[in-house]
């Protein structure tokens, strides 16, 4: 009898011990699929900051670049480069400086326009003439009968 009873007790233990393997099992795959679950939010959350950052970037520069084609008007033509600068985190003034300096379009000043429309012209004095302070009343009398006989004013 003690036989047949040693055998039923060394069922039951072998069940019990089946059924904490089945259990440590499962909390294992609970685990695994737990961090799983972790990792996946967490990369998904990493995306959304950097897609986030790059939006901002590309925002920061359509609003300051204006302002930079006012300042440096070469800048309209290398609008695509300067804005691949500003994604890769250089802000939008150094962007263009950069992508113009290496193009050697910086610095070179735009000419005037030929024929403004409008203002007045400007009479600059020439070399080894006095001051308009330091000429006496003839002096400027005559200048002004000059400046009347060539065209350069007129009275009227």
């Amino acid at each position: 009898m003690t036989d047949e009873l040693d055998l039923e007790v060394l069922d039951e233990d072998i069940e019990k011990s089946n059924k904490v393997e089945k259990r440590i099992k499962d909390l294992s795959e609970k685990v695994r699929l737990t961090s799983e679950e972790r990792d996946e939010l967490k990369k998904l959350g990493d995306e959304k900051d950097t897609k986030l950052a790059e939006i901002q970037r590309e925002r920061d520069f359509y609003v300051g670049f204006s302002d930079m084609v006012v300042a440096n008007p070469a800048a309209k033509d290398h609008k695509d480069d300067i804005l691949a600068k500003v994604k890769g985190g250089y802000s939008v003034e150094d962007a263009t400086y950069a992508v113009l300096g290496k193009a050697g379009k910086l610095g070179k000043p735009t000419p005037p326009p030929e024929n403004p429309a409008g203002g007045s012209a400007v009479n600059l004095p020439t070399p080894g003439q006095k001051p308009l302070k330091e000429l006496s009343r003839d002096e400027k009398r005559t200048q002004l009968l000059e400046l009347e006989a060539r065209g350069d004013i007129s009275m009227t």
